[in-house]
């Protein structure tokens, strides 16, 4: 269903120009971004790529909606490639995802090149965690 934007979604995501204007469409929608708004910048990303996604609030609810209502497929950690959405929870926190980021280039594995609500440009982050919360699965549109 939505595959056929995910070339879109990256090109989007690793442009510093469509970053911006997501990161400010996320910020109208959530006014203390880029603090919590993870789902808010991934939401504004994939509605600018084609994907008709409401603008969505809170890291576990836009998994949840990408997995169940848009029907993307889970993938394991390790498999993830450019496009793919990564989940992550904070075993410290209250249950259930606390952060979703989107692949824009796996390097080994591990180390991937992701854009996020965290930079105004794409930035390293590794699947293990290695400082930030590790990653639980991914999310592939199909």
């Amino acid at each position: 269903m939505d595959a056929q934007n995910i070339q879109t979604l990256v090109r989007n995501g690793q442009s510093s120009q469509q970053i911006a204007a997501a990161q400010r469409t996320a910020k109208r929608a959530w006014p203390p971004f880029p603090h919590n708004g993870c789902a808010a910048n991934l939401s504004a990303l994939l509605q600018m790529s084609g994907v008709s996604v409401p603008m969505t609030l809170g890291a576990g609810k836009l998994a949840h909606l990408l997995r169940d209502s848009r029907l993307w497929a889970v993938v394991g950690v390790g498999s993830q490639m450019a496009g793919d959405v990564g989940v992550t929870y904070d075993d410290n926190n209250i249950p259930g995802a606390d952060h979703v980021y989107l692949v824009i280039q796996d390097l080994n594995g591990d180390e991937m090149i992701i854009s996020d609500n965290q930079s105004t440009t794409v930035h390293h982050r590794f699947a293990s965690g290695k400082g930030k919360t590790k990653t639980e699965y991914f999310l592939r549109a199909t």
